[in-house]
């Protein structure tokens, strides 16, 4: 893994495994079973200092801080919806700006992750793609988000899930991307099941299979059409990575447990919503361990002439599905007016709004003169 130095030298500890930080501690002649308490404070405790590690020797908390530093994303503003979705806008190290979106259900809250800042994919229905790639985000700046959002929110808003649907394609991203997912998933950091994570992907054929090989998690692809003339022009990954070569690798992935590949498909009024496109999609998923999660695509001012199907048009698509043996559901729109809900991340880029502190109480103090319901646009400043 390559080392991400800040530019006094010090090289960021929390983008490194176990491994590495065992390596490190040996390596200034410290004993190797500190390596696991160095890791347990950092994913467990979320401590912020080095000093702050009680447990471990004076001497090597010193040598510790000379060489490495504790990565922490800055919180620009947390968004609360009317459904009671949380969209978190952090700041990195060097100023980008990158989101995640809580989603509390009955049974369980979903943490959407970012994974890049801005994205290469520029799939037309996504605002994302619109800001471009500025980078990829480090393995601390992923798994920092769910850690940082359990610092931030109570205990009856426990994590559940994961879903790595923000920001980016992360597998765009992945030599970054299978770290941080070894930190969610080790029992010695975050903890969460390989059950309860889902990695999606625009259809990168070559990771897409790698990821398969190297750990558990879930997956999900985002598909949104049913002929490749039809893909192309909605998801220009399509040019390189036919629907026919991904759905070929699909078909042969080494699943484990069950598991089914979850497939996306953004539903646009006129475009990928006929009963022929049903017809089609049934076929499609002939032959691989799927089911499909129908989104009704979500309007906004930038994409004018992308609008949502009808409610019966949707439902009619599901019934089709369903009578023909394909499991289907119909994702519930959430967090739709902070911008939250799916294809609107990137609307709180500093490039096209940028968000401080004094603009959020402007902000506040005109839409409460106009007579704004404050409770529909809460910015939380958390610092």
């Amino acid at each position: 893994m390559p080392e991400f130095r800040r530019a006094d030298g010090r090289i960021d500890i929390k983008s490194l495994t176990l491994l590495e930080i065992e390596a490190a501690l040996t390596g200034l002649g410290s004993e190797r079973f500190r390596a696991l308490q160095v890791y347990k404070w950092l994913w467990q405790r979320g401590v912020r200092e080095f000093d702050e590690m009680t447990n471990v020797a004076k001497a090597v908390r010193a040598s510790l801080a000379e060489r490495f530093y504790i990565p922490f994303l800055d919180v620009v503003a947390v968004q609360k919806s009317i459904d009671g979705t949380h969209k978190f806008l952090w700041a990195t190290e060097d100023g980008h700006r990158i989101e995640s979106v809580m989603i509390p259900d009955d049974e369980r809250n979903t943490l959407c992750v970012s994974s890049q800042v801005g994205c290469a994919m520029a799939c037309t229905f996504c605002l994302t793609g619109d800001l471009g790639l500025r980078r990829h985000l480090k393995p601390s700046e992923i798994a920092n988000q769910p850690l940082q959002v359990r610092q931030k929110l109570d205990e009856q808003a426990r994590i559940s899930n994961i879903v790595m649907m923000g920001r980016g394609e992360p597998l765009h991203n992945l030599d970054n991307l299978l770290p941080a997912l070894e930190i969610y998933l080790d029992e010695q950091a975050l903890n969460f099941s390989h059950r309860k994570i889902t990695v999606s992907t625009v259809g990168l054929v070559p990771q897409l299979q790698k990821l398969a090989e190297a750990l558990q998690v879930n997956l999900a692809v985002s598909l949104n059409a049913t002929t490749e003339e039809q893909r192309r022009q909605v998801m220009p990954i399509t040019r390189k990575y036919s629907m026919e070569a991904l759905l070929a690798a699909c078909r042969d992935l080494p699943l484990k447990h069950a598991k089914r590949i979850t497939f996306e498909y953004v539903m646009m009024a006129g475009v990928n919503d006929s009963p022929a496109d049903a017809v089609r999609l049934v076929k499609l998923m002939r032959g691989i361990k799927s089911k499909v999660n129908l989104i009704p695509y979500n309007e906004n001012p930038d994409r004018p002439t992308i609008r949502r199907p009808a409610d019966a048009v949707v439902k009619g698509f599901q019934h089709h599905l369903v009578t023909h043996g394909i499991q289907a559901s119909v994702r519930v729109t959430r967090g739709r007016d902070i911008s939250a809900a799916c294809g609107q991340l990137g609307k709180a880029d500093p490039d096209k709004a940028r968000v401080d502190e004094d603009r959020i109480q402007a902000i506040r103090i005109r839409r409460e003169g106009e007579g704004y319901d404050a409770s529909r646009f809460a910015f939380d400043d958390i610092v």
